[in-house]
């Protein structure tokens, strides 16, 4: 009996095979952004020292920091290439934040300074290619500071591409 209850089941199934599509009516779109820059380092094989070699060195340890602060919208890249608090926290947090804003941007400037004088061009105009570098790295919502048509500077917060 459970041999014919079995086979009344399958017959009618194996009759039918429905039918699976695996196209999606319209080509998938992926929209990619990307940006690639390119540094020429030195030929030396010999590790690069001096303030300049210190300070790289810092911010690199320093990243993760600095990144979660902008993560958190407490800080943003203001119009000379520095951090900027936008939303400073209360007490020791806001300490902590502070001091390590400061020492980034010490760091930045040093740097900056640095290639001022190599490229033998006013800090101004270094300061000003940095925070467009720095506007256009920044990730959708981290503060940065805009400037208006009007010329005035106000803080936003970056739109996605």
């Amino acid at each position: 009996m459970s041999r014919r209850l079995v086979l009344g089941l399958l017959l009618p199934l194996a009759a039918c095979s429905p039918t699976v599509h695996v196209a999606t009516p319209e080509p998938l779109k992926v929209d990619v952004s990307m940006r690639v820059d390119i540094y020429q380092h030195a030929a030396s094989d010999a590790p690069a020292e001096g303030p300049e070699a210190e300070a790289q060195t810092r911010r690199r340890t320093r990243m993760a920091e600095v990144q979660t602060l902008k993560n958190a919208r407490i800080v943003g890249e203001d119009r000379h290439g520095l951090l900027a608090v936008v939303q400073a926290p209360p007490g020791e947090y806001g300490d902590y934040v502070r001091r390590t804003m400061e020492a980034e941007n010490a760091d930045r400037l040093a740097l900056m300074k640095q290639l001022a004088a190599e490229r033998r061009v006013p800090l101004a105009q270094i300061e000003t290619e940095q925070s467009t570098l720095w506007r256009e790295r920044a990730f959708p919502g981290e503060w940065v500071e805009a400037q208006d048509p009007d010329g005035t500077w106000r803080w936003v917060q970056k739109q996605g591409s």
